[in-house]
Formats: C-alpha cells, sequence, structure tokens
C-alpha cells in the first residue's frame, strides 16, 4: 500500500500547472505518460483520471488492510488471556461469554450475576480480573456493550484483595516459564510470589522456607524466579505496590537472600567436599540446616552444631569429632559478617565452635590421663 500513495503523491509533483511534465521527474511513470507531450485540458484531465483510480486503490488497500487487522486481532491470544494459569481458561472463558451474551439478549444482565458466574468458573482472584479484562475485549471486538463488565472490574478492584490480584497478574508469565524449567505448578509459584510480598521475617526465614516448601535442590531456581516476578512487578504499568517505597525492603530481603545464596554454596560446598564429613555421612540438607540454624541462633551455634550434626560427631573418635568441627569452624568464619546481622553475633558464634572444639580436646586428654598413669 505504501508503494501505491508514494506513486500518487510523486505524479502530482512531476507535472506542471499546465499538466505537463518530464519523464525523468515521475518515479511512477506510466508509458502511455511519456509518449508525447499532450495539451493542458487533455493531460490534466487524463491524469485526474488516473490519480483517482489510485486513490480509490489505496483506499480499498487500506480497507482491506483494517478487516485482517481486525480478524487478526481476534484470533490471537490475548496478553491477558496467556496471564491465566487456569489451565481450562478458554473453554471457561467462552461459557462465561455464552451466559452473558444469552442474559444480555433477554435483557437480564446484572453485576452480581456476572460475578458470580465468573467466580464459579475462575476460583483464583488474578484470574477472575484478567478473564473478566479478556471479556470486555471480546465484547468490544464483536461491538457489543460492555457496561457490566467494566462495573464487575471495578468491584474486583475495589476490595481487599488489590495487592494480591495485582502481584499474581504480573508474576504470571514468570510462574509459567519458571514451573516449567522446575516441573512446579506455576499456580504455587504465583502464590509464593505473593507471600513473599507480604512476608516481614528476615531473609534467613525466607530462605528456609522456601527449601521446606520446594526442597533444598530447588532453592537457588526458586529465588531466580522470585527476583525476576519482582523486577517485572516494579517495571509493569500497574504493580502491585502503591509506590516505590514499598518495594524498598523487599529489594533488601532480596539481595540478603541473593547473599545468602552465595553464602551457602561455599559453605555447604567446603563442608561436602571434606573426606571425613562424606563419609560421616553429611548431607547438603544437613549441611544447609546447620548454617541456617547457626545464622538464626549464633549466641546458641554449639546446640545448632550437636542438634544437627550430633548423631554423626558421636560414634567418631575424638580427633576425627574435633576435625570435623574444625571444618564447621571454617566453614561459618567464611559466612560475611551482614548475614550474622553484626560483628557480635560472629564472633559470639565462632567463639562458641572454638570452645566446643576445646571441650572435646580436653575431654580427651582425661580419657587418655589414666592410662597413661597406669603405663
Amino acid at each position: 500500500m505504501s508503494s501505491i500513495i508514494g506513486g500518487a503523491s510523486a505524479a502530482r509533483r512531476g507535472f506542471s500547472i499546465d499538466g505537463t511534465g518530464s519523464a525523468a521527474n515521475r518515479l511512477d511513470a506510466e508509458p502511455s505518460l511519456d509518449d508525447a507531450p499532450q495539451t493542458g485540458a487533455a493531460g490534466a484531465a487524463d491524469v485526474q483520471a488516473q490519480l483517482a483510480g489510485v486513490d480509490e486503490e489505496a483506499a480499498n488497500a487500506a480497507a482491506q488492510f483494517g478487516r485482517f487487522r481486525a480478524s487478526e486481532r481476534k484470533g490471537r491470544r490475548s496478553d491477558d488471556l496467556e496471564r491465566i494459569l487456569d489451565t481450562d481458561a478458554d473453554e471457561k472463558l467462552d461459557e462465561l461469554a455464552a451466559l452473558l451474551g444469552g442474559r444480555a439478549s433477554r435483557g437480564r444482565v446484572d453485576l452480581a450475576t456476572l460475578l458470580r458466574d465468573a467466580r464459579e468458573r475462575f476460583r483464583d482472584e488474578s484470574d477472575l480480573l484478567l478473564a473478566l479484562r479478556e471479556l470486555r475485549r471480546r465484547r468490544r471486538l464483536d461491538g457489543e456493550s460492555v457496561d457490566v463488565v467494566e462495573r464487575a472490574i471495578d468491584e474486583l478492584l475495589a476490595g481487599d484483595g488489590n495487592k494480591r490480584i495485582k502481584a499474581g497478574i504480573n508474576a504470571a508469565l514468570k510462574a509459567k516459564v519458571f514451573g516449567a524449567r522446575m516441573q512446579l505448578d506455576p499456580c504455587r509459584l504465583r502464590e509464593l510470589y505473593r507471600q513473599f510480598l507480604e512476608f516481614d521475617g528476615s531473609h534467613l526465614v525466607v530462605y528456609e522456607d522456601w527449601i521446606e516448601q520446594f526442597g533444598a535442590t530447588r532453592r537457588k531456581r526458586i529465588l531466580d524466579y522470585v527476583s525476576a516476578a519482582l523486577s517485572y512487578d516494579m517495571q509493569s504499568h500497574d504493580p502491585s505496590c502503591g509506590c516505590a517505597a514499598e518495594f524498598g525492603p523487599l529489594l533488601g530481603t532480596l539481595h540478603r537472600a541473593r547473599m545468602l545464596a552465595s553464602a551457602d554454596e561455599l559453605f555447604v560446598g567446603r563442608l561436602l567436599d571434606d573426606a571425613l564429613a562424606r563419609d560421616c555421612g553429611l548431607t547438603e540438607e544437613r549441611a544447609l540446616a546447620t548454617m541456617l540454624g547457626g545464622l538464626q541462633r549464633p549466641f546458641s551455634v554449639a546446640d545448632v552444631l550437636l542438634r544437627a550434626l550430633g548423631d554423626l560427631l558421636e560414634p567418631l573418635s575424638a580427633a576425627r569429632r574435633s576435625q570435623l568441627l574444625q571444618l564447621a569452624l571454617r566453614a561459618f568464619a567464611g559466612v560475611p559478617i551482614a548475614l550474622y546481622g553484626d560483628a557480635d553475633a560472629r564472633r559470639a558464634a565462632l567463639g562458641a565452635i572454638e570452645a566446643l572444639i576445646g571441650a572435646t580436646y580436653a575431654r580427651e586428654r582425661r580419657r587418655a590421663r589414666p592410662h597413661a598413669d597406669a603405663g
């Protein structure tokens, strides 16, 4: 279409006032116009007729293009529909549209009935809002009234669940992608992001909660998912939080969780790379529990160690027990101060492990002394 319109413009530029013009100046020159100079009246009339034909062709092409675009919009899955995590969304939307259309034809459309029908099909509040928005889109394309659908959307957003609804919508696509990677239900991941927004505990507690919910092997990917969902939410046109300041504490928690993930990799790697630790049956889960417990209770780290590793330490000789505790001491020493909370907490934790090592050594010396005296 652009070449047709451009040709018409060029044709106008190529002719002088009296209707004559140079072929070299005409980008869309026709052989019939280039044969010989024509009289002014005849040439102008001929050109006007051709230009009228060009304009008509352009108008027809534009109309066809518009019809194609409208058809394409009807056939393409909308962004709202892609964000609905209900696996039967298409079928349920068709049912909802048919019900609304039938009631509208009988003049019996009302807000309460529409919301009831929609809630029966879409239990999650984010899916519900997306379904209503998709219903509105379809009715607009078909030239039908969207008044009752608009009112249903407004009522849903006016409730207490506004933040959860928006969070679920903004996290939906990331939940789909990461759900496929981790073989997890995206609905679970969507709910996890909502929980994160409402969480007011420390990075240690949230990290531990992710491990409990999804397992130690998925902890890094869960962190990546929450980071991606938060970033998308913050940059969306309609973020879940009312202002940028509300995202500040969440970003801080996520930053410390990332620090924790890096420290956890070093801590666990240090323990599991040791032959003695492996021989004792130390697992990744136990190593994680030791680190997280010690960071949450740095002033009681000896109790944490005995609870997490006690059954592994008990059958060992004093020398091997001290060796395993020394390994734990080096692992805790490698954790950044920021993850302890402050320098005092770190000193207390390391001091408690050193005291435990000292007590183990002293106990072994006491046991060895009677044998030496008897000799």
